[in-house]
């Protein structure tokens, strides 16, 4: 049998490390230990060397994501028998291929050396731990209940994960990779070698970017709110809410509290949950240098504040005012909507166009909003209405996958800003048809006010008409 090599390690370290202060190693009891390296102890960083030893079946280690990023998900597939987790395991390729559109060559699977299975994805950067676990609560939803078991999502910064192709200490099985439609061991290192990433925008297409000339009209005015009112004036709050989220970080020393508050009622205005609220504060506090913090300040308090500010402004539903101002609809633009493929389609296309008339040409929409405008629990509803969208021609990329250096450098990791899109439809012609609308108005009912039956048909299916569009031309 071949003996790893320098290429491998190579590989490894290419394709699964993210930090070398924390790791585990495996016991023979079979149970982990965590190591972390710091300026006050001896521990050792995980290095090439250990990598070779954990190869060679001597010692087993893990890793951990890089904190709030990672290059790779792992699916750990842990039943009480190994039937049942060799069926848990083949159902869940099964899914990611068919209903995620990731190919079959893409998942490698290797076995835990017990009685489960890891189901590796890797990507060609890093991407948001959190992006990765909302992929990962989407495929699971699909899969459904595993009997007996479970399949775990790894790796976070607190739960690692064994690397593959070592010993599993207590049973002494080796953890080669196996065929994903057999899993029958492939017993050669090599295997590792021809692994290629994949693009990390299966994920991070889910998210929709934010925008220049938004940001530019609201750097003009400083926030000052008042939390003893429901309804914080948008030319202040709003402004300064789209400039922080664009830098990253406070932009203002000493405005921590007024920044979370602000960002919670933002939060709540664009129909992110609490969680998601609360670490899109976190993400940015932690950001921020220390020196723009009173003495004594700690993150911990931060996190405590944030809490308790997010669970203020969504009980007492504070949001931002003026979301909701009449908008001009035109002829031409609901035309374009209609020829966007499948219902869902057309609402998320509808939905874009009243956010850019609101926002601004280039938009910021999260997933997570985007899937209640179209009333869907899935995002891969709105993840292939988005590229069906780019694909028609109803909007287009404006930034896309662009490194944010300076935090990038600040915080020791890979660090993108959001994906930018606008719309690029042509613009409505001089005396265009046209009609005033609020949130009250749905696609259907401006469609009817601007088009004839005849128009709407052209791009609507017949099946599609009879269920959605009949009942409401009587």
């Amino acid at each position: 049998m071949e003996q790893p090599n320098k290429q491998l390690i190579k590989k490894i370290n290419e394709l699964y490390i993210q930090t070398r202060y924390k790791y585990l190693v495996q016991f023979k009891d079979g149970k982990y230990v965590t190591l972390t390296h710091n300026n006050k102890n001896k521990v050792t960083k995980l290095n090439d060397s250990m990598l070779r030893t954990h190869l060679k079946g001597d010692i087993t280690y893990g890793i951990f994501s890089g904190g709030h990023f990672n290059k790779f998900i792992t699916f750990d597939v842990d039943c009480k028998e190994n039937p049942t987790a060799r069926w848990a395991t083949l159902k869940l390729v099964n899914v990611i291929v068919e209903d995620f559109g990731i190919k079959r060559s893409d998942i490698h699977v290797s076995f835990s050396g017990s009685k489960g299975y890891h189901i590796d994805i890797f990507f060609d950067k890093p991407i948001l731990v959190t992006d990765l676990m909302s992929f990962y609560k989407s495929v699971i939803a699909t899969v459904g209940e595993i009997p007996d078991g479970q399949i775990e999502f790894r790796a976070t910064s607190t739960q690692g994960v064994k690397l593959p192709l070592g010993v599993h200490q207590k049973t002494g099985n080796r953890c080669w990779f196996v065929d994903n439609q057999t899993l029958e061991p492939i017993e050669n290192y090599d295997y590792l070698l021809e692994v290629e990433p994949i693009s990390a925008e299966i994920i991070t297409e889910n998210d929709f970017g934010l925008t220049d000339e938004q940001v530019s009209e609201f750097e003009r005015v400083a926030a000052s709110t008042d939390i003893t009112v429901n309804a914080v004036d948008l030319s202040q709050a709003l402004q300064n809410a789209a400039q922080i989220i664009e830098t990253g970080r406070l932009i203002q020393s000493g405005t921590r509290h007024k920044t979370t508050f602000t960002l919670a009622c933002f939060g709540n205005t664009q129909g992110w949950d609490e969680a998601e609220t609360v670490s899109v504060i976190m993400d940015i506090l932690l950001a921020t240098p220390r020196e723009y913090f009173s003495e004594g300040s700690t993150p911990d308090y931060w996190q405590k504040e944030a809490e308790r500010l997010v669970s203020y402004v969504f009980e007492k539903d504070i949001s931002i005012t003026s979301s909701d101002k009449p908008l001009v609809i035109y002829k031409s633009e609901i035309l374009a909507v209609l020829s966007c493929g499948t219902f869902r389609q057309k609402q998320l296309a509808y939905a874009m166009l009243i956010t850019s008339k609101r926002y601004g040409d280039i938009f910021y929409l999260t997933i997570g909003t985007a899937m209640k405008m179209i009333g869907t629990t899935s995002r891969t509803t709105v993840t292939s209405a988005v590229k069906k969208l780019i694909e028609v021609g109803f909007i287009k990329y404006h930034r896309k996958a662009e490194v944010d250096r300076a935090r990038s450098l600040e915080i020791g990791q890979v660090r993108y800003k959001p994906n930018k899109y606008r719309l690029a439809i042509e613009k409505p012609t001089e005396g265009e048809n046209s009609v005033e609308v609020n949130a009250d108005h749905d696609i259907i009912e401006v469609a009817l006010m601007l088009c004839d039956i005849s128009e709407i048909r052209k791009h609507v299916k017949r099946r599609e008409f009879d269920n959605r569009w009949k009942p409401r031309v009587s």
